[in-house]
């Protein structure tokens, strides 16, 4: 797939932009908090198994809450800071192993940002995702070329009746996936993620004499034929 013109760079655009975002929120949360540079990874993650795939950048910094500022407060900043921002808010209580924990979450045009508080502890996790994007052109599938033709099949063999000779699976042209309703990839129901054809295992041909008579009714050319000789 082709790579689309500016797609990459608006891409680390938006990772910046995340990050910018989520160091205002620590600076009225967590005054004292730094978020460094590497909070942001240097390359994007695969957000969507869509065809093409759609890639965004993730983010993630752990603090601490100042011994003067209490969960609750922290909790409140959270808010008001989602809320100057123009954020939709959401705020939830969550029990944990070790600690219970109180998760606000703000999404803004396709960024998301939580502010993650452990009352008991006093940790505070920040973290982000930017809008997902295709960072490639959608490209029409192509099947590959056949590993067998009816000039190349073996003496003694036939193609086979699953991929006519592809030697690929046939489902998902080799790939091991397929698209679901909703374009997402899932693997191949046929192959299993193994990309060739489950009937010849990528051989594109049988061989006769050892074909099953449910498999041999594929061929009406083999009637009269037992031993699964060429009549050449």
């Amino acid at each position: 797939m082709a790579e689309m013109s500016g797609a990459e760079a608006e891409l680390r655009r938006l990772g910046e932009s995340l990050l910018t975002q989520v160091r205002g929120i620590a600076a009225l949360v967590t005054p004292a908090a730094v978020i460094p540079d590497s909070a942001l990874p240097a390359a994007p993650e695969v957000a969507e198994w869509t065809d093409p795939l759609r890639y965004r950048f993730s983010l993630r910094a752990q603090t601490a809450l100042p011994a003067e500022i209490p969960a609750d407060e922290a909790v409140r900043r959270t808010v008001e800071a989602f809320a100057a921002g123009g954020f939709d808010i959401a705020e939830e209580r969550r029990a944990g192993t070790v600690a219970a924990r109180i998760v606000v979450t703000g999404n803004r045009d396709g960024f998301r940002i939580d502010v993650r508080v452990w009352p008991e502890t006093g940790d505070v996790v920040y973290a982000g995702v930017t809008p997902a994007l295709a960072l490639r052109a959608p490209q029409a599938a192509e099947l590959p070329e056949p590993v067998r033709t009816r000039a190349t099949v073996e003496p003694g063999h036939v193609l086979c009746y699953e991929c006519d000779g592809l030697g690929w699976c046939p489902a998902c042209g080799g790939r091991g996936w397929v698209l679901d309703d909703a374009g997402v990839r899932q693997p191949c129901p046929e192959c299993r993620e193994q990309r060739v054809c489950p009937i010849c295992r990528g051989a594109g041909q049988l061989q006769i004499a050892r074909l099953r008579p449910a498999e041999r009714a594929f061929y009406p050319e083999l009637a009269g034929r037992p031993d699964g000789e060429d009549e050449s």
